[in-house]
């Protein structure tokens, strides 16, 4: 779900496993910038969606004073800026993942990227300012922005190393931590996407076939999980 502000472009995306959620999401965003801006969101325009047409969702745009909006159906074009951005955020992942060979259970980490470097690398229409300098008031930095799918080193700090293990674990970069000043990194030994600080990024090495080093570790770990069970079988 793609949350567009009119005016500037600055853009917001939040992850639904269901269409249900996106009314608790709205809830929160809406507190979340109002309280950034110190101004109040005055009207809020969508599809007729059910997630956004619900008996709860009316209430509550009724009691907070949120005009609403909505595109008559089957014509997109009424709600132009968000299909457009929709559309741009979408192929733009799409160019990431293929780009660097990326496995699709990726998708939501490039989606995540395409709308952070659009905020900072898109020059808004009439203007010198990117939607992030006209929503923050302060100028856009870039010098954070890494090749996604690179390949990284990311420090170990879980204090279960021993005196001979690696100090470094291999990770491939997925994106920008939102609630820290952090980058994202798939760890292959863990498994998972963790946020640090304490990474070396190779943007050299982007042309390895990704989705071999998953498997592989999928494989060994299917392994590991047979070898335990049957050393737990023995007598």
């Amino acid at each position: 779900m793609l949350l567009v502000d009119y005016f500037i472009r600055m853009t917001w995306v939040c992850l639904l496993k269901k269409k249900l959620e996106a009314f608790g999401y709205f809830k929160i965003f809406k507190e979340i910038v109002e309280n950034e801006v110190e101004l109040r969101i005055k009207c809020l325009r969508s599809d007729n969606g059910g997630e956004f047409t619900s008996k709860e969702f009316n209430l509550y745009c009724e009691e907070h004073g949120i005009k609403r909006q909505f595109s008559t159906a089957r014509t997109p074009q009424q709600n132009g800026v968000a299909e457009r951005k929709n559309r741009v955020v979408m192929e733009m992942a799409r160019t990431i993942l293929n780009d660097s060979q990326m496995s699709d259970k990726f998708w939501g980490q490039a989606v995540h990227t395409s709308v952070h470097i659009l905020n900072r690398g898109l020059l808004r229409n009439d203007t010198d300012k990117t939607p992030y300098e006209l929503w923050t008031s302060r100028p856009s930095n870039v010098k954070h922005f890494r090749i996604f799918g690179s390949k990284c080193f990311i420090k170990r700090d879980d204090g279960k190393i021993k005196k001979f293990d690696s100090r470094v674990d291999e990770g491939v970069f997925v994106g920008y931590s939102s609630k820290r000043k952090a980058y994202k990194c798939y760890n292959l030994r863990l498994g998972k996407i963790v946020e640090t600080i304490n990474v070396k990024i190779d943007e050299s090495n982007t042309s390895i076939n990704k989705q071999e080093d998953f498997d592989t570790q999928e494989e060994e770990e299917m392994i590991q999980e047979e070898e335990q069970e049957s050393q737990e079988e023995e007598p």
